[in-house]
Protein backbone atom coordinates (compact mmCIF):
# COMPACT_ATOMS: atom_id res chain seq x y z
CA UNK A 1 0.00 0.00 0.00
CA UNK A 2 0.82 3.29 -1.25
CA UNK A 3 3.00 4.79 2.50
CA UNK A 4 0.62 8.08 1.86
CA UNK A 5 -2.82 5.56 2.88
CA UNK A 6 -2.97 5.24 6.46
CA UNK A 7 -4.95 2.02 7.04
CA UNK A 8 -7.02 2.30 10.25
CA UNK A 9 -9.89 0.15 8.93
CA UNK A 10 -9.69 -2.84 7.49
CA UNK A 11 -13.55 -3.45 6.86
CA UNK A 12 -13.23 -0.54 4.11
CA UNK A 13 -10.02 -1.90 2.07
CA UNK A 14 -11.75 -5.30 1.88
CA UNK A 15 -14.77 -3.38 0.74
CA UNK A 16 -12.99 -0.90 -1.29
CA UNK A 17 -10.67 -4.19 -2.67
CA UNK A 18 -13.75 -6.01 -3.65
CA UNK A 19 -15.78 -3.17 -5.63
CA UNK A 20 -12.22 -2.30 -7.38
CA UNK A 21 -12.43 -5.90 -9.01
CA UNK A 22 -16.40 -5.99 -9.61
CA UNK A 23 -15.36 -2.74 -11.61
CA UNK A 24 -12.37 -4.33 -13.33
CA UNK A 25 -14.44 -7.01 -14.55
CA UNK A 26 -17.19 -5.22 -15.59
CA UNK A 27 -14.71 -2.94 -17.67
CA UNK A 28 -13.26 -6.51 -19.46
CA UNK A 29 -16.94 -7.08 -21.06
CA UNK A 30 -16.40 -3.81 -23.49
CA UNK A 31 -14.80 -4.49 -26.39
CA UNK A 32 -13.61 -0.72 -27.03
CA UNK A 33 -14.03 2.14 -24.79
CA UNK A 34 -13.61 6.06 -24.95
CA UNK A 35 -12.49 7.51 -21.38
CA UNK A 36 -12.47 11.24 -20.40
CA UNK A 37 -9.53 11.68 -18.91
CA UNK A 38 -9.23 15.48 -17.38
CA UNK A 39 -5.88 14.58 -15.68
CA UNK A 40 -7.68 14.47 -11.67
CA UNK A 41 -7.07 11.61 -9.91
CA UNK A 42 -10.27 10.06 -10.34
CA UNK A 43 -9.96 10.18 -13.82
CA UNK A 44 -5.73 8.56 -13.26
CA UNK A 45 -7.63 5.92 -11.35
CA UNK A 46 -10.33 5.22 -13.55
CA UNK A 47 -7.32 4.94 -16.51
CA UNK A 48 -5.60 2.29 -14.23
CA UNK A 49 -8.42 0.22 -13.71
CA UNK A 50 -9.30 0.09 -17.27
CA UNK A 51 -5.64 -0.58 -18.31
CA UNK A 52 -5.83 -3.51 -15.57
CA UNK A 53 -8.99 -4.90 -17.23
CA UNK A 54 -7.68 -5.03 -20.45
CA UNK A 55 -10.04 -3.35 -22.45
CA UNK A 56 -9.25 -1.57 -25.64
CA UNK A 57 -9.82 1.96 -25.12
CA UNK A 58 -8.84 5.84 -26.06
CA UNK A 59 -8.33 8.65 -23.60
CA UNK A 60 -10.35 11.86 -24.25
CA UNK A 61 -9.18 15.08 -22.83
CA UNK A 62 -11.76 18.26 -22.77
CA UNK A 63 -8.95 20.74 -22.21
CA UNK A 64 -10.83 24.06 -21.28
CA UNK A 65 -10.04 27.48 -19.05
CA UNK A 66 -10.95 26.04 -16.17
CA UNK A 67 -8.53 22.71 -16.18
CA UNK A 68 -5.03 23.57 -14.98
CA UNK A 69 -1.96 23.11 -17.10
CA UNK A 70 -0.43 20.52 -14.95
CA UNK A 71 -3.60 18.05 -15.33
CA UNK A 72 -3.21 18.63 -18.88
CA UNK A 73 0.40 17.23 -18.93
CA UNK A 74 -0.15 14.84 -16.34
CA UNK A 75 -2.13 13.69 -18.85
CA UNK A 76 -0.30 13.60 -21.86
CA UNK A 77 2.63 12.11 -19.94
CA UNK A 78 0.42 9.22 -18.63
CA UNK A 79 -0.78 8.28 -22.36
CA UNK A 80 3.15 8.67 -23.66
CA UNK A 81 4.14 6.21 -20.82
CA UNK A 82 1.58 3.57 -21.16
CA UNK A 83 1.40 4.23 -25.13
CA UNK A 84 -2.29 4.79 -24.88
CA UNK A 85 -4.25 6.79 -27.43
CA UNK A 86 -5.43 10.16 -26.51
CA UNK A 87 -6.93 13.21 -28.09
CA UNK A 88 -7.17 16.50 -26.64
CA UNK A 89 -10.39 18.04 -27.65
CA UNK A 90 -9.86 22.28 -26.90
CA UNK A 91 -12.40 24.93 -26.28
CA UNK A 92 -12.15 28.43 -24.39
CA UNK A 93 -15.77 27.58 -23.55
CA UNK A 94 -17.02 27.53 -19.88
CA UNK A 95 -17.41 24.07 -18.79
CA UNK A 96 -20.40 22.75 -15.92
CA UNK A 97 -18.63 21.81 -12.72
CA UNK A 98 -19.52 21.00 -9.43
CA UNK A 99 -18.01 23.86 -8.28
CA UNK A 100 -19.80 25.95 -11.17
CA UNK A 101 -23.34 25.27 -10.38
CA UNK A 102 -24.75 28.28 -9.89
CA UNK A 103 -23.46 29.82 -13.07
CA UNK A 104 -26.53 30.15 -15.21
CA UNK A 105 -24.45 29.69 -18.56
CA UNK A 106 -22.23 27.05 -18.64
CA UNK A 107 -21.51 24.49 -21.19
CA UNK A 108 -22.57 20.62 -20.45
CA UNK A 109 -19.17 18.65 -21.10
CA UNK A 110 -20.33 15.39 -21.75
CA UNK A 111 -22.99 16.14 -24.45
CA UNK A 112 -20.08 18.94 -25.53
CA UNK A 113 -18.09 15.31 -25.90
CA UNK A 114 -20.44 13.25 -27.64
CA UNK A 115 -21.07 16.09 -30.05
CA UNK A 116 -17.28 16.49 -30.82
CA UNK A 117 -16.52 12.98 -31.36
CA UNK A 118 -19.67 12.25 -33.39
CA UNK A 119 -20.32 9.28 -30.88
CA UNK A 120 -23.58 8.03 -31.51
CA UNK A 121 -23.16 4.78 -32.65
CA UNK A 122 -19.69 4.45 -31.95
CA UNK A 123 -17.76 2.85 -28.39
CA UNK A 124 -19.42 4.23 -25.03
CA UNK A 125 -18.07 7.39 -23.03
CA UNK A 126 -16.45 6.35 -19.47
CA UNK A 127 -16.84 8.89 -17.27
CA UNK A 128 -14.96 9.18 -14.23
CA UNK A 129 -17.44 10.57 -11.91
CA UNK A 130 -18.20 10.45 -8.24
CA UNK A 131 -21.49 9.81 -6.62
CA UNK A 132 -21.20 13.65 -5.74
CA UNK A 133 -20.30 14.45 -9.27
CA UNK A 134 -23.17 12.34 -11.13
CA UNK A 135 -25.57 13.55 -8.70
CA UNK A 136 -24.67 17.80 -9.09
CA UNK A 137 -24.57 17.12 -13.30
CA UNK A 138 -28.05 15.47 -13.29
CA UNK A 139 -28.94 18.03 -11.02
CA UNK A 140 -28.15 20.71 -13.07
CA UNK A 141 -28.78 18.52 -16.52
CA UNK A 142 -31.36 16.08 -15.89
CA UNK A 143 -30.21 13.29 -17.39
CA UNK A 144 -27.56 11.76 -18.64
CA UNK A 145 -26.34 11.33 -22.30
CA UNK A 146 -27.01 8.20 -24.35
CA UNK A 147 -23.96 5.93 -24.99
CA UNK A 148 -22.17 7.22 -21.60
CA UNK A 149 -21.07 5.39 -19.05
CA UNK A 150 -20.97 6.46 -15.25
CA UNK A 151 -19.73 3.14 -14.04
CA UNK A 152 -17.68 4.55 -10.82
CA UNK A 153 -20.81 6.78 -9.82
CA UNK A 154 -23.19 3.40 -9.98
CA UNK A 155 -20.86 1.43 -8.10
CA UNK A 156 -21.01 4.22 -4.99
CA UNK A 157 -17.80 5.22 -5.21
CA UNK A 158 -17.26 8.91 -3.85
CA UNK A 159 -14.51 11.56 -4.18
CA UNK A 160 -12.97 9.86 -0.82
CA UNK A 161 -13.08 6.58 -2.53
CA UNK A 162 -11.34 7.54 -5.57
CA UNK A 163 -9.12 9.46 -3.19
CA UNK A 164 -8.28 6.04 -1.73
CA UNK A 165 -7.37 3.95 -4.88
CA UNK A 166 -5.35 6.76 -6.09
CA UNK A 167 -2.91 6.35 -3.59
CA UNK A 168 -3.31 2.49 -3.19
CA UNK A 169 -2.44 2.51 -6.75
CA UNK A 170 0.33 4.62 -6.52
CA UNK A 171 -0.72 6.82 -8.69
CA UNK A 172 0.84 9.82 -7.09
CA UNK A 173 4.31 9.87 -9.12
CA UNK A 174 2.36 10.98 -12.16
CA UNK A 175 1.73 14.10 -9.69
CA UNK A 176 -0.55 15.02 -6.86
CA UNK A 177 -3.58 14.65 -8.25
CA UNK A 178 -4.81 17.24 -6.52
CA UNK A 179 -8.05 19.05 -7.57
CA UNK A 180 -7.23 20.30 -10.89
CA UNK A 181 -10.64 22.33 -11.69
CA UNK A 182 -9.80 26.11 -11.32
CA UNK A 183 -12.81 27.42 -10.18
CA UNK A 184 -12.52 26.22 -6.90
CA UNK A 185 -9.74 28.43 -6.26
CA UNK A 186 -12.41 31.47 -6.11
CA UNK A 187 -15.18 31.78 -3.02
CA UNK A 188 -16.35 34.77 -5.03
CA UNK A 189 -17.80 33.46 -8.27
CA UNK A 190 -18.18 37.44 -9.53
CA UNK A 191 -14.58 37.36 -9.97
CA UNK A 192 -14.65 34.10 -12.42
CA UNK A 193 -13.07 34.83 -15.77
CA UNK A 194 -10.56 33.56 -18.29
CA UNK A 195 -8.24 36.14 -17.49
CA UNK A 196 -8.31 35.48 -13.75
CA UNK A 197 -8.09 31.81 -14.50
CA UNK A 198 -5.26 32.19 -16.38
CA UNK A 199 -3.40 34.06 -13.37
CA UNK A 200 -4.42 31.58 -11.05
CA UNK A 201 -3.25 28.71 -13.20
CA UNK A 202 -0.37 30.71 -14.12
CA UNK A 203 0.82 31.42 -10.45
CA UNK A 204 0.84 27.47 -9.38
CA UNK A 205 2.41 26.57 -12.12
CA UNK A 206 5.01 29.10 -10.89
CA UNK A 207 5.22 27.61 -7.78
CA UNK A 208 5.59 24.36 -8.83
CA UNK A 209 8.20 24.97 -10.93
CA UNK A 210 9.80 26.48 -7.11
CA UNK A 211 9.59 22.96 -5.75
CA UNK A 212 6.53 23.53 -3.76
CA UNK A 213 4.38 20.58 -5.58
CA UNK A 214 0.65 20.61 -3.96
CA UNK A 215 0.47 24.32 -3.74
CA UNK A 216 -2.47 26.09 -4.48
CA UNK A 217 -3.78 29.56 -5.26
CA UNK A 218 -6.79 31.26 -4.29
CA UNK A 219 -8.25 34.35 -5.59
CA UNK A 220 -9.63 37.21 -3.96
CA UNK A 221 -10.40 40.50 -4.58
CA UNK A 222 -10.45 43.40 -2.04
CA UNK A 223 -13.20 45.75 -1.19
CA UNK A 224 -12.40 47.91 -4.47
CA UNK A 225 -13.21 44.78 -6.62
CA UNK A 226 -10.20 45.64 -8.26
CA UNK A 227 -6.88 44.70 -6.41
CA UNK A 228 -6.02 41.58 -6.40
CA UNK A 229 -4.77 39.11 -4.20
CA UNK A 230 -3.24 35.86 -4.27
CA UNK A 231 -3.57 33.35 -0.88
CA UNK A 232 -1.49 30.79 -0.98
CA UNK A 233 -2.00 27.40 0.67
CA UNK A 234 0.51 24.63 1.30
CA UNK A 235 0.75 21.35 2.53
CA UNK A 236 1.74 21.68 6.07
CA UNK A 237 4.98 19.75 5.82
CA UNK A 238 6.23 22.71 3.53
CA UNK A 239 5.22 26.06 5.74
CA UNK A 240 8.82 26.49 6.90
CA UNK A 241 10.75 26.05 3.30
CA UNK A 242 7.72 28.92 2.37
CA UNK A 243 8.43 31.29 5.19
CA UNK A 244 12.44 30.89 3.56
CA UNK A 245 11.26 31.51 0.17
CA UNK A 246 8.60 34.56 0.85
CA UNK A 247 10.58 37.19 -1.07
CA UNK A 248 11.10 34.98 -4.23
CA UNK A 249 7.33 33.71 -4.11
CA UNK A 250 6.03 37.35 -3.75
CA UNK A 251 7.54 38.54 -7.26
CA UNK A 252 6.87 35.41 -8.97
CA UNK A 253 3.25 35.97 -8.67
CA UNK A 254 3.10 39.30 -9.15
CA UNK A 255 4.45 38.59 -12.25
CA UNK A 256 1.18 36.59 -12.78
CA UNK A 257 -0.17 40.38 -12.24
CA UNK A 258 -1.66 39.71 -8.90
CA UNK A 259 -0.88 42.75 -7.09
CA UNK A 260 -0.71 41.46 -3.29
CA UNK A 261 -0.07 37.90 -1.55
CA UNK A 262 -0.63 35.97 1.53
CA UNK A 263 0.12 33.22 2.71
CA UNK A 264 -2.90 30.74 4.42
CA UNK A 265 -2.22 29.38 7.94
CA UNK A 266 -5.29 27.78 8.46
CA UNK A 267 -3.83 24.29 9.10
CA UNK A 268 -5.54 22.55 6.12
CA UNK A 269 -5.73 18.55 5.19
CA UNK A 270 -2.11 17.47 3.80
CA UNK A 271 -3.07 16.04 0.34
CA UNK A 272 -0.16 13.90 0.54
CA UNK A 273 -2.16 11.57 3.30
CA UNK A 274 -5.26 9.68 3.76
CA UNK A 275 -6.12 8.12 6.99
CA UNK A 276 -9.49 5.65 6.76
Amino acid sequence: MDANVVALNRGYDQNFQAREQRLISTLAGYGELLVSFSGRLESCYSMDLCRASGVRFRAITLDNPTLSRKAVARAKRYCQHYGIAHQVIKTDEMIFSVHLGHLAEVMDPVRYLCQQLEHGDGPPLLMSASVEEMQEYLRRFDSVPANTLWLFAEQGMTNRDFRYGFHKRQLALWGAGGEACLSQRFSDIESLDRRHLRMVDMAEQMLFDMGLDGAQVFFHTLADRVTTLARVRVPQRMRALVFDMQPSIQKALQSAQFDLVTLDMVSGEDPQLLVI
